[in-house]
């Protein structure tokens, strides 16, 4: 990612890492090089390459208040051209945008990328490259529990890769790494859709966040990128590349809608290829508010180098990139915000929006702020879709992933839920005691109108038929409710099963996270339109 304050080598002069660069530029479509200064954290002037142009092995960098020290830097943390650039990279960044006590976890723990070991179809393959990379980087992990600088490192490593969106690298290597149990690492729940603080908003903390959004103190811009990413789990790199011309009304379908880049790809990360958007129909009160912002900045236009106007993002920079502006393939967004400023953006907004956690306390018991970033509404809108019965396809196509492969997650995280809502099911004298009085009816099942298959409560007692012709992976008699392939029988006591799901849902809104609440929610309110259907359709009371 290039910075404004950085400086880089004049064009004719050569750079000894062109070789590296290549490989970057065959696998990721394009790169950035590595700078000869860049400004830090807190604004001190760093060179970091030699008299010859190599980086330096060690830079002094000032820690205001708290030191100043050496901090290792190497030019071959990996064996691999691909991922030696990118550690170079997020050490470089880290070091402009965070203070030096994450570099020195960095400079230590990128040498175990030495360990990693890839197969040539991997390096030519993305599909393998992101099984291998996970493969190998989880390894590192294991191998390293006891030794908080490496995992830690390797975390960070993945995480830079992901939210800079580098060919072979997506949020299921997280989910992967997020399985790793460490020892005192805060007690990490299964998978990291079931961590309060990194997984999925619950439904009350949406609510909290769509109404805390249109606080007189939070700037149009912001609350535009939060309805966005809320509708559509857009990544920060989605956000800083849509210009104003994305988003437009339809005369003929009467109805707003906006064209989404997909980033996944060499050639879709920055819009080159013309044809890879998502079209999507837009709320219109989300319009409304983006046709505000356009026209607070309708009269002013960026020129680049020759007096040509700029194209027009929707999310601009308050000044073009210089560094930008000087690259005939690149100055086109130059006027763009980067991807780190939308980042940044939610993260500043936590004291914005002053929303406080209820499951995160600080040493004190004292409640903490909210986190908030992109991909925490990414993940809520993967599991809603789960929750929903969408299919994988769907689902791949929602969070721009290129195959469903990228998704099944979500899916095992929902089987997670399943078995939780078991386990608890099986440990309470509550819901035991509802199973209990259940009274069922025996139902004519030899209606031949209806195909599909018979959803039981036990032996003798059916609740209706599943219209889905693959394995469902949604729980059984509780969130057929809430499914559209569910068709129930008119004469199923459905009504004692609705206590059943109440006692599960009490049960676990006082023992689990939003996440698995929700589900039952969803379930609860299916259950008492299916009662009050068929009462109406006998007409009862």
């Amino acid at each position: 990612m290039a910075h404004a304050l950085s400086i880089y080598l004049p064009e004719q002069d050569n750079d000894p890492y062109q070789d590296l660069y290549d490989e970057v530029a065959r696998l990721n479509g394009d790169y950035d090089p590595f700078p000869a200064q860049f400004t830090s954290f807190h604004g001190q002037k760093i060179s970091i390459r030699e008299s010859n142009q190599r980086l330096k092995t060690k830079l002094q960098i000032i820690n205001v208040g708290k030191s100043n020290q050496n901090y290792a830097l190497s030019e071959s943390y990996s064996d691999y051209h691909y991922l030696n650039y990118i550690a170079v990279k997020c050490w470089i960044d880290f070091a402009i945008e965070r203070s030096p006590a994450s570099i020195g976890h960095l400079s230590y723990g990128f040498q175990a990328l030495k360990s990693i070991k890839l197969s040539d179809k991997a390096l030519n393959n993305e599909r393998a490259f992101s099984k291998e990379i996970a493969s190998n980087i989880s390894s590192i992990i294991q191998k390293n529990k006891d030794n908080q600088m490496i995992w830690l490192s390797m975390r960070m490593f993945a995480n830079y890769a992901i939210e800079n969106a580098y060919w072979g690298f997506d949020e299921n290597l997280i989910f992967k790494l997020d399985e790793i149990k460490i020892p005192n690492s805060g007690g990490k729940l299964r998978v990291s859709l079931l961590d309060h603080e990194n997984g999925p908003f619950t439904r009350t903390e949406v609510a909290q966040i769509a109404q805390a959004i249109h606080q007189e103190n939070v700037p149009l811009q912001t609350r535009i990128c939060f309805k966005l990413a809320m509708q559509f789990g857009l990544r920060p790199i989605q956000l800083a590349l849509l210009r104003e011309d994305d988003v437009y009304y339809d005369d003929k379908l009467l109805a707003w809608f906006i064209n989404i880049p997909r980033v996944k790809g060499r050639t879709a990360q920055l819009r080159r290829n013309k044809n890879n958007f998502v079209l999507r129909e837009l709320p219109s009160h989300l319009a409304e508010d983006i046709s505000e912002l356009n026209k607070t900045y309708s009269e002013i236009n960026m020129l680049d180098l020759e007096g040509n106007s700029l194209p027009r993002p929707l999310l601009k920079a308050e000044t073009c990139h210089l560094e930008l502006l000087g690259q005939k393939k690149l100055k086109e967004y130059a006027w763009h915000l980067y991807s780190k400023n939308i980042t940044e953006l939610f993260r500043f907004s936590r004291s914005l929006l002053n929303i406080q956690s209820r499951h995160i306390t600080d040493d004190d018991g004292n409640p903490t702020p909210l986190k908030i970033t992109c991909y925490r509404f990414r993940y809520t809108l993967g599991t809603r879709m789960v929750m929903e019965g969408k299919p994988p396809e769907e689902v791949a196509i929602a969070l721009d992933h290129s195959t469903v492969a990228s998704v099944q997650h979500y899916f095992r995280y929902n089987r997670d839920l399943i078995d939780f809502i078991d386990d608890s099911f099986e440990s309470s004298n509550t819901i035991k005691s509802a199973v209990m009085r259940w009274q069922g009816f025996i139902v004519d099942e030899n209606d031949g109108n209806v195909e599909g298959t018979l959803i039981r409560v036990s032996d003798i007692a059916n609740l209706g038929k599943c219209l889905k012709k693959t394995q469902c992976e949604m729980h059984p008699t509780v969130s057929c409710y809430s499914c559209s392939r569910f068709r129930p029988f008119k004469n199923a006591d459905h009504e004692a099963q609705l206590k059943v799901i109440e006692a599960e849902r009490d049960f676990v809104k006082a023992n689990s996270s939003g996440a698995v609440l929700h589900q039952l929610d969803e379930a609860w309110e299916g259950a008492i339109q299916i009662v009050e259907a068929i009462k109406s359709m006998k007409g009862e009371e």
